[in-house]
């Protein structure tokens, strides 16, 4: 029997009768216990613009579920159900502004600042979907010209299931990719209706403004 005070190297296995009492929860308790407060994960089409794209640590035009700076490689196409959409301008600096109040001046001045190159400013509808896959929430947020574009075949999915994946747009300039929505044809296991429920209600009543303090300034999150 190893001597409980040798240390175990790295890809060393921890002998059965000492791992015994580390295995008491399980990978959801974890996950209830790394939740970022009422915020749920987005899903993002991680395109040859994203950072991580960049610099070769995610597939390019691959889905992720982020969760802070996690990221959580869901493949080439998503099938998710469609609960709920609400309007959302989100400005992007050293703290993340989302504005939820269509109406109010500050939805109205982002939108007008999207249109400047480089504004951080985007706009358009975020809609809330269950991922089927993953049994997990997430949000989608479709605020850039294309992706809104595209939202409309979103929003018609409401209350039904979607298959998301990508397609490929160019102009005279550039080629770029953006979502694509399509109808999900293969079946899968829905959340309980309470569940539903619970989600949407508090999905469908956001504080009117918030700022988001980006992880590596400050403790809220994205």
């Amino acid at each position: 029997m190893r001597d409980p005070r040798t240390p175990v190297g790295d890809g060393e296995l921890i002998p059965i009768d000492q791992a015994g009492a580390l295995a008491k929860y399980d990978d959801e308790a974890f996950a209830l216990a790394t939740k970022a407060g009422d915020y749920l994960p987005r899903l993002q089409l991680m395109t040859s613009n994203s950072d991580a794209c960049k610099a070769g640590e995610f597939p390019v035009n691959h889905y992720a579920l982020v969760r802070g700076k996690d990221l959580r490689d869901l493949g080439e196409s998503v099938d998710v159900l469609v609960v709920a959409w609400r309007p959302k301008a989100l400005e992007i600096g050293d703290a993340i502004l989302a504005v939820y109040d269509p109406k109010s001046m500050e939805f109205i001045r982002i939108q007008e600042k999207s249109a400047e190159q480089n504004s951080g400013c985007m706009y358009g509808p975020e809609f809330l979907i269950y991922i089927p896959s993953i049994s997990e929430w997430a949000t989608f947020f479709m605020g850039s010209k294309s992706s809104r574009n595209e939202a409309a075949n979103m929003r018609t999915r409401m209350h039904k299931a979607a298959t998301m994946a990508s397609q490929k747009l160019s102009n005279k300039k550039f080629t770029w990719f953006s979502p694509l929505i399509n109808s999900c044809t293969t079946p899968f296991a829905l959340p309980t209706i309470e569940d539903i429920k619970k989600e949407a209600e508090k999905f469908n009543n956001p504080p009117l403004s918030e700022v988001e303090v980006d992880e590596s300034t400050g403790s809220r999150e994205r």
